[in-house]
């Protein structure tokens, strides 16, 4: 499909107006309504309907129009990527969660931007589902996330295990002991982040059918402040408290009998990509600073 075409049925999409794609575009209004054509005779449906007070979008041009944005989304990510080269001698994307990079990802980072000043680099940010799309539309080479695709030409590669623990503030009045059976975690103000599926049927099967939790939340470090502020205790991830452990603004409270499963990592890349030199500096780093690759 033409590019233009493409762009035209966009900004219209958006707009709903002739004249304010138009003048979005920079384009007079009858180079508009002529790409609009054209894009209509190939898909061979109307996209619009249109009267002289408004345009609406038809059921073809709904069905086409998350395909134009990434179309559009995609030509702008490569056209960036190859400025970004420039001056450069190559170029990495990597994409992840937000507590993988906060937690484990970011001295990588830092460590990489350092010794290969030569790679421009750039970083995404979104769940396991938004990783793996990034991967699919080649806007990222590298993705790190909990939960294993089953993607053909990608390697998936198991790197690091991280433990999920109990805690909460010193000197909390929730708990009394350094150690509590998980039974009891029903008892507890628990502040709920879900850790993915294997962390989900523990909950499940550790906690009543008809327990719902307080204060659930989808972000490690709003979870964190939380708990700083007495609202309650949580099951983190090592690595996401590891600092606030070290300088006691946390405290682990041990969990006995049915422990939590631990939350494993995982490098998925394109096969065709695993050979490319920056690509192959981030795996080399990572497996150099203990994330075994």
């Amino acid at each position: 499909m033409d590019f233009e075409q493409l762009r035209a049925f966009y900004t219209l999409a958006q707009t709903k107006n002739f004249t304010k794609a138009a003048e979005m575009l920079h384009l007079v209004q009858s180079t508009v309504t002529m790409r609009i054509k054209q894009l209509e005779e190939k898909v061979g449906k109307p996209l619009f309907i249109r009267d002289k007070r408004s345009v609406e979008i038809t059921q073809a041009g709904l069905t086409l129009l998350p395909y134009a944005e990434r179309i559009l989304k995609l030509s702008h990510e490569a056209l960036n990527e190859v400025a970004a080269l420039q001056p450069y001698e190559d170029y990495l994307s990597i994409g992840s969660l937000n507590a993988i990079w906060t937690s484990t990802l970011e001295p990588i980072l830092k460590e990489y931007h350092y010794r290969y000043p030569q790679i421009a680099i750039s970083t995404r940010t979104g769940h396991s589902s938004d990783v793996i799309q990034y991967l699919l539309d080649n806007v990222i080479q590298i993705g790190i996330v909990y939960v294993p695709p089953s993607l053909p030409n990608f390697d998936v590669i198991p790197t690091w295990e991280d433990e999920v623990v109990l805690v909460s503030r010193p000197g909390c009045t929730f708990i009394t002991s350094t150690h509590i059976d998980s039974r009891e975690l029903r008892r507890l103000p628990l502040i709920h982040m879900s850790w993915g599926p294997p962390f989900n049927e523990w909950i499940r099967q550790t906690l009543p059918r008809n327990y719902v939790p307080k204060l659930t939340v989808d972000k490690a470090e709003l979870a964190i402040d939380l708990i700083k502020e007495g609202l309650g205790v949580s099951l983190m991830t090592r690595s996401a408290v590891k600092a606030d452990l070290a300088t006691g603004k946390l405290i682990e409270i041990t969990i006995t009998g049915n422990k939590p499963p631990k939350r494993s990592a995982y490098i998925v890349l394109p096969r065709e990509k695993k050979n490319k030199p920056s690509v192959e500096k981030w795996l080399g780093l990572m497996k150099e600073l203990g994330y075994s690759t």
